[in-house]
């Protein structure tokens, strides 16, 4: 069998590195992908770092979904306008048989996920894209309640160091209210993505909420927390000092059911305290207590209102205005800010025990092989 190669063919093959490298930095995640196909020099050319770098810089955001069923454990990749088009469909068990899988980060195109099995957990840092993951060494400490652990993913900005921060609390509970009476040990260990170990950055200041996970803004991650009073504080842990320090929530005093997110490029939190209604916040100044302003009051679905206990978060402000928000790990919500009707965004899964988180991603070639110290593997 004989190929006839066409004019544009000799044409793409005869143009500088440079240039294809432009023009592939350009196309979709998952058609670049298959150009590695094309031939040998592509194949060198889809691997290049200074490509990786250039295409996540022009990729468009989208979102990672993760659905879990007892029969399925799924990662969808897909844009924001049409969840029901994923841009590609992994099954994690293929990763871990566990039904505990859980996303805990999403930076840059690389996904924090923990396997938070009661007998087993165990860290891992992915890419989906390119079927990559690594397995971080295993932490020392075995969580157990009233113990409580918490996670956060992030870069370094004056290193651009990829880091996993750990929090470690024990905690003595009161036996009749259920509330913390006093945290005896509280660590925190961070794990730079190359090295292939944990390294202890001392004591965890305030009491944190396992249920929440560190939001990666401005070179900082970010947690709701209660200090030793139980004043509800943001605590910006800073990625380059590997040091804590806090800055006012919205109503100091007033006990709040919220979430860290990132809204307009501003720091935000949501709150679902209220019976009837979730509040979103906006730092309008990074860092400044007095800068928090009442963006948005969004009303509950008739069948969710009452009293609540979960966790809600912001995930994306669409370009008609809408808003999409996680509500715990249960579902999606539409809120439509011109009819003022919130909806659950049907996400094509079966009834029954289930859960579906939702998180920004961006599509990246990066590949994990970078990290020369961990030990890769396909998926």
């Amino acid at each position: 069998m004989s190929f006839i190669v066409s004019p544009a063919h000799d044409f793409l093959m005869s143009l500088p590195s440079h240039l294809i490298i432009d023009i592939l930095s350009r196309l979709p995640a998952k058609s670049l992908l298959r150009c590695k196909s094309v031939c040998k020099h592509w194949l060198h050319l889809t691997s290049d770092s200074y490509l990786a770098k250039l295409h996540l810089a022009r990729s468009k955001p989208g979102v990672a979904i993760h659905q879990s069923e007892p029969s399925k454990n799924l990662l969808r990749l897909a844009d924001f306008d049409d969840f029901h088009l994923p841009t590609a469909e992994i099954d994690l068990q293929s990763l871990s048989h566990s039904p505990e899988i859980a996303v805990e980060g999403s930076v840059k195109g690389l996904l924090l996920l923990r396997d938070a099995n009661y007998k087993h957990e165990a860290l891992y840092v992915c890419n989906p894209l390119r079927r990559e993951y690594i397995e971080l060494a295993a932490p020392k400490q075995v969580v157990r309640y009233p113990s409580v652990v918490t996670h956060g993913f992030g870069v370094s900005k004056g290193s651009d160091e990829f880091k996993v921060v750990r929090i470690y609390q024990e905690r003595e509970m009161d036996p009749r209210s259920g509330s913390c009476l006093r945290i005896p040990n509280s660590e925190c260990h961070v794990y730079t993505l190359g090295t292939g170990e944990w390294r202890p950055v001392g004591d965890a200041p305030f009491a944190y909420d396992g249920r929440l996970i560190g939001q990666f803004f401005r070179d900082n991650l970010h947690w709701l927390v209660e200090d030793l009073n139980g004043q509800e504080l943001i605590c910006r842990f800073d990625l380059q000092s590997e040091s804590f320090h806090p800055f006012p929530a919205p109503f100091p005093g007033r006990k709040l059911l919220g979430s860290v997110g990132v809204l307009d490029d501003c720091l935000c939190l949501c709150d679902n305290t209220s019976n009837f209604e979730v509040d979103i916040w906006v730092m309008k100044e990074y860092g400044v207590g007095k800068s928090w302003s009442k963006r948005f009051v969004i009303r509950k679905m008739p069948e969710l209102i009452g009293p609540s206990f979960e966790i809600v978060r912001v995930l994306k402000v669409l370009g008609d205005g809408n808003i999409l928000l996680v509500w715990a790990d249960y579902c999606v919500l539409n809120y439509c800010s011109k009819s003022e009707v919130t909806q659950e965004v049907d996400m094509v899964q079966s009834r029954g025990p289930n859960s579906v988180e939702a998180m920004h991603y961006v599509p990246s070639l990066m590949t994990l092989n970078t990290f020369v110290m961990e030990k890769v593997v396909l998926f």
